[in-house]
């Protein structure tokens, strides 16, 4: 029964999604173009003894790298990584309402059909980290076949310059990988992130609860802190680069606790979820 009940929600859940995967493509493709842009303009420009390619491993860092760490001081203004709201916000809109719509329409009918709240209520969390590995794999090979459309390599070694085209100055060496940070940390951060969103809908409106994500992400690229659980998305905020900034293995245990913790409370509180008051 709960496969039947994970097939029905990829499938309805992508039907009604599919148009914000479109949305995020194109976004992707911006992105993709606007750090090639700025790879071959640094080139012209600074003129480095090793010209910078617009690898795989140098266009992720530079969309989805986040930002340095912000010191709030007269003549500095604070920037937005425009790229990396951008994306997370879309993610996180991307998978808001389904669980929630699909309830009110014939959402009702499998779940009385499927004899447990629990199978209905799990399901719905796979889905939701569904959403957002297939976010991630669209995001990879647009960049990837991006990549080889230009005649660049998909290696995930970082150029130094590419810190400088991110307007950041490491504090230490900066390595010659971030992989793990780059690949493997934001998505787990964002699956944790996107359950919790969900879970909290069952509190409160879903349209508010997409503000609470807004502000959690607004805040982390505002704090380096290990309790604001965007920074451990942003690989320019790695203890590997920053003095103070968040490490990998502490991001993924936080990442798993937040994700654990998001299905069981949601798990109990739709248990008890009179759903024929819809939303509430």
């Amino acid at each position: 029964m709960f496969c039947k009940l994970l097939w029905y929600d990829l499938k309805n859940g992508f039907r009604s999604t599919y148009r914000r995967y479109i949305a995020a493509a194109v976004a992707f493709c911006i992105m993709f173009v606007s750090a090639y842009i700025v790879v071959y303009s640094y080139n012209v420009g600074a003129k480095p003894e090793v010209p910078v390619q617009a690898t795989l491993g140098n266009t992720l860092l530079y969309a989805f790298g986040g930002m340095d760490e912000y010191i709030p001081e007269p003549g500095n203004p604070f920037r937005l990584p425009a790229f990396w709201l951008l994306s997370y916000l879309l993610l996180a809109y991307i998978t808001l309402y389904y669980p929630f719509n699909d309830l009110e329409e014939f959402g009702q009918n499998i779940l009385i059909r499927s004899g447990g709240r629990q199978l209905w209520w799990l399901s719905k969390c796979v889905w939701n980290v569904a959403s957002v590995v297939a976010f991630f794999l669209l995001a990879w090979a647009i960049f990837a076949v991006g990549c080889l459309v230009t005649g660049n390599s998909l290696s995930m070694e970082l150029s130094p310059d590419i810190f400088s085209i991110c307007q950041m100055v490491p504090d230490y060496q900066p390595p010659a990988t971030l992989t793990p940070q780059i690949l493997v940390l934001p998505l787990l951060v964002m699956a944790a992130l996107n359950l919790f969103q969900m879970t909290l809908s069952l509190f409160i409106k879903p349209f508010y609860s997409y503000i609470v994500t807004a502000a959690i992400l607004l805040i982390s690229a505002y704090y380096v802190s290990p309790f604001c659980i965007g920074n451990y998305a942003m690989p320019l905020r790695s203890h590997m680069i920053m003095a103070n900034g968040v490490g990998l293995n502490t991001g993924m245990l936080v990442s798993v606790i937040i994700l654990v913790v998001a299905v069981i409370v949601g798990g109990l509180v739709f248990q008890r979820r009179d759903i024929l008051k819809g939303e509430g």
